[in-house]
């Protein structure tokens, strides 16, 4: 069992993230990647795993997030400013999602090498008790090789991205990584209107 997406299209493509992983979500500096990870966080609390939610904004802006764009209480969900590093690893627990919001953020003043040994942990953990860990980025926010090495360590990347077109933005998403090697090489279209992640599947951005 894991953790199932909720966002209708993209279902179809993933309709669960497996336990025993580790997971990025990366975007520009927008609200989609968080909004994304908050949904895969009330999920999983809603089949029963514990949810550890560390954030680098306040408890109290969290929960008002997940109350407006998720149309739903954060109820489940241990929501946490925990900014020490050394201390991530200890709310990995069995059946459990850890989610770090945001992680490029937090780790802005951690070395590749110390980055290298969080995540090695994480993969560890993750796996010895079927846990999984989601950790959202910013692209841009940490040093080229910090944000090759996350990709590199993690299980598998939901990228939100965008492009300029002659009709206006363009929204997609790119999981250029998956398990057991996989990778989706289709542009998969959404769009952002007011609160919700709509994915069209019969659309595709060039």
């Amino acid at each position: 069992m894991g953790i199932p997406i909720a966002i209708t299209g993209l279902n179809e493509l993933i309709p669960e993230i497996p336990e025993g992983n580790l997971i990025l979500v990366i975007s520009r500096i927008n609200p989609v990647g968080t909004i994304f990870a908050q949904s895969i966080a009330l999920g999983a609390s809603k089949h029963n795993y514990s949810v550890t939610y560390i954030t680098s904004r306040t408890c109290r802006e969290v929960a008002e997030q997940i109350t407006y764009y998720q149309n739903e209480a954060a109820k489940g969900l241990h929501i946490i400013e925990e900014r020490s590093y050394r201390r991530w690893k200890d709310y990995i627990d069995k059946k459990s999602l850890v989610v770090i919001d945001s992680f490029s953020y937090l780790a802005l003043e951690v070395s590749l090498p110390e980055v290298r040994i969080i995540l090695e942990e994480f993969l560890h953990f993750c796996q010895e008790r079927n846990a999984i860990v989601v950790l959202t980025m910013e692209e841009g926010m940490l040093d080229p090789k910090v944000e090759i090495s996350i990709a590199h360590l993690a299980d598998g990347i939901f990228k939100f991205m965008t492009r300029d077109t002659s009709k206006g933005i363009a929204q997609f998403i790119r999981i250029p990584k998956w398990m057991k090697a996989q990778a989706f090489n289709d542009n998969i279209n959404y769009t952002f209107e007011g609160k919700k992640i709509n994915v069209d599947l019969r659309s595709r951005v060039s």
